[in-house]
């Protein structure tokens, strides 16, 4: 996929998310998540934090080589056994937690139905550019975009199971994801896993 073709997929995702927050009732917003002590108030305020904080990324242009060819090599190392996913898995929840607390639910609602897509406009006129991915790495924007919509679609899937709602994710997030998370595997490991080949202990690949 073009960084454009990723955006637009970005894109997709943020409505439909911002289509179920305007939907939601009182006692849905308060129903458990399959994600620990998280409702679904709390899942939704962690996967607005990505627009919110996309809103920054595009303003964080380097002129670096990056530190990571791609997307699947950054997660690879946030999820290893000491990596950031690991080290700061209590934190975000515990954030996720606060944000729930501290914003109405018209103010998670507008990450997705305002705050991103200003971002992703911002993003369709930058091209092929290098950002500081928040103090972690140097990435290409493009591939910053692909972490974007592996959280939607990851998180997208736990609203609609919290709902009891059949999985009805746009098909460009489905593929890219898929794609995403395969290529954090080991190759030989992921193919002989997928084809019952192998007795090695591969997934989850992402925490």
């Amino acid at each position: 996929m073009t960084i454009k073709d990723r955006l637009t997929a970005l894109d997709t995702l943020w409505s439909v998310w911002a289509e179920h927050g305007r939907a939601l009732t009182d006692e849905q917003w308060c129903r458990p998540t399959r994600l620990g002590t998280w409702d679904v108030r709390s899942l939704y305020a962690h996967a607005g934090s990505w627009p919110f904080a996309f809103t920054s990324l595009v303003d964080r242009v380097r002129d670096a080589e990056p530190t990571h060819p791609t997307a699947a090599a950054l997660l690879r190392d946030f999820n290893t056994p000491d990596g950031v996913a690991n080290r700061g898995r209590d934190r975000t929840a515990a954030g996720a937690r606060e944000d729930a607390a501290t914003y109405s639910t018209a103010q998670m609602i507008e990450q997705f139905a305002s705050a991103g897509p200003r971002a992703i406009a911002t993003a369709r006129q930058l091209g092929p550019i290098a950002v500081d991915y928040f103090g972690y790495a140097i990435l290409r924007l493009d591939e910053a975009v692909s972490i974007g919509i592996m959280e939607a679609t990851v998180h997208l899937l736990d609203l609609q199971r919290a709902l009891g709602q059949p999985p009805n994710v746009p098909p460009d997030g489905l593929a890219h994801t898929t794609e995403l998370l395969a290529g954090m595997a080991p190759p030989v490991d992921f193919i002989e896993a997928a084809t019952g080949r192998s007795s090695v202990q591969l997934f989850p690949v992402l925490t």
